[in-house]
């Protein structure tokens, strides 16, 4: 369960981690393409501008030289066809001042200056006065801006567009559009001075990126991509986990055959040797008894003889058989190994039991390795023995909260593994009998296991002994010899 729980853990994060990446990502690409496009607008809104107010010098240079003999010219046909921003044209002549104050002080500024100059500004309404001196008369032209901005060609929409446009001039100001405004995690902005050496405005553009203007799509089906693809990362994971776990189940089911055969053979030898001495001894009684009634029973004789040389034979076969498939050559295979290694290896291998049975294991080990002297295939037999007895023992009982405990007790020149769960424990009455070979009390068991592993446990210089706990379920300690840290 734990196992679950962790992977899906590792998955989440590793999707997070990837989503807010994608994340990330595309929004800088978005908000680039915004921003280039914001950009490119405010060059185009510019440059219309500035043409706008080159036309205006033009004008002025045009009334100039061609001087029309009139005070006032309100309509000039073709002219108001052609800008359509100009409102009104004004002549004085030159050595006559204007009637208007600040009309006047512009003419004095044209003079000086050699150029047209602005006068009467009201930028709020967007209209102002360009005036020129020339000789023999000075021209001034009434402007509108609203009616100078070509709508058709213009970069932003008149009417709800988000960028805010405002032409400046001191501290008077016309909104072209209002824009937007809202909140918004980027703002975009721009200001540049018209091209014109008579009409310095400033054209100011800004654009709150608002949250809606993110690519909220984009992302979610980045995120959902990523989704499967941890998915389809941790599903093939768990498949090739699975496989190299029943590669290694069948490994270790395969040693524990061989092993059991083994331990099998033992027993047979061991419960053989019995009736072959009785047979070995009655066979000697018929000898003597022969021997006593003589008439001519020699063959007799030479066939019991025979048959006791034979009956050794078998005797000493199935002596040798017995030793050699004791484990005691187990121990010139035992060699420095990390007790804590070998236990991870046997609790992964049975993990998916332990989740299908809803069992919760608990580990107490100490904060380093622990390394004993062992064989690691014997010493995972004996463990994926202890465990899988106790899974089968909790699988039966089918209690509530099941749990397996494993405790590693380091001692002196000692470790102690402890297995321990909370099952319906030993029968006291079987107790002294859960490592004789052949002996179990599940119908689907060989009685096998347990002996096999006291064997085993034996031959590495350590022991296996069995309990039932106080507070209910059984206790198996394995006791194995603790590698010198020193020496090591």
């Amino acid at each position: 369960m734990r196992s679950r729980h962790r992977t899906f853990l590792y998955g989440f994060l590793i999707w997070l981690g990837l989503s807010l990446a994608g994340a990330t990502v595309l929004t800088r690409a978005e908000l680039s393409r915004q921003q280039e496009a914001f950009t490119v607008q405010s060059n185009i809104a510019y440059r219309l501008l500035g043409q706008r107010l080159a036309q205006h010098d033009a004008i002025l240079q045009m009334l100039a030289l061609l001087q029309p003999p009139v005070q006032r010219i309100e309509r000039l046909g073709a002219l108001e066809a052609m800008f359509p921003q100009v409102m009104a044209i004004y002549r004085e002549e030159s050595d006559i001042a204007w009637a208007n104050p600040q009309w006047q002080q512009a003419q004095l500024q044209s003079l000086k200056t050699e150029r047209a100059v602005l006068t009467d500004v009201r930028l709020a309404q967007g209209r102002y006065v360009l005036l020129a001196a020339a000789h023999p008369a000075s021209f001034a032209v009434l402007l509108d801006l609203n009616a100078a901005i070509a709508w058709d060609e213009w970069p932003f929409r008149r009417n709800g567009s988000p960028v805010r446009v405002v032409l400046e001039w001191q501290d008077q100001q016309w909104v072209i559009s209002p824009g937007l405004e809202h909140a918004g995690p980027v703002v975009f902005q721009s200001g540049k001075t018209l091209a014109s050496p008579s009409q310095r405005f400033q054209l100011h553009t800004r654009r709150v990126v608002s949250y809606a203007d993110l690519p909220w799509g984009q992302v979610a089906l980045f995120a959902l991509a990523s989704a499967l693809l941890v998915a389809l990362i941790i599903y093939v994971r768990k498949q090739r986990e699975q496989t190299l776990r029943a590669q290694e189940l069948l490994r270790i089911g395969q040693v524990g055959r061989l092993n059991s055969l083994g331990e099998m053979a033992a027993g047979l030898a061991h419960e053989l040797n019995q009736p072959l001495t009785s047979v070995l001894a009655n066979t000697q009684a018929s000898l003597r008894l022969l021997q006593e009634d003589p008439p001519d029973l020699e063959p007799a004789r030479e066939a019991m003889a025979h048959s006791v040389e034979q009956i050794r034979r078998a005797a000493s076969v199935l002596t040798r058989l017995r030793h050699s498939l004791r484990e005691s050559g187990l121990a010139d295979q035992c060699y420095p190994l990390s007790l804590t290694q070998v236990l991870e290896e046997s609790v992964h291998l049975l993990m998916p039991e332990l989740e299908r049975h809803g069992i919760t294991l608990e580990k107490r080990l100490p904060p380093h390795d622990v390394d004993v002297v062992g064989e690691p295939v014997a010493l995972g037999q004996i463990i994926h023995n202890l465990l899988n007895n106790a899974v089968s023992a909790l699988g039966a009982a089918q209690i509530s909260h099941p749990r397996i405990w494993i405790e590693v007790l380091p001692r002196q020149g000692r470790v102690v593994l402890t297995v321990r769960d909370n099952g319906p424990g030993i029968d006291p009455q079987h107790l002294d009998r859960v490592f004789e070979p052949f002996f179990t009390t599940r119908s689907d068991g060989l009685g096998l296991g347990l002996s096999l592993s006291e064997s085993l446990a034996q031959a590495m210089g350590g022991g296996l002994t069995a309990i039932n706990d106080p507070m209910g379920g059984a206790v198996f300690a394995l006791e194995l010899q603790r590698v010198d840290e020193e020496s090591s």
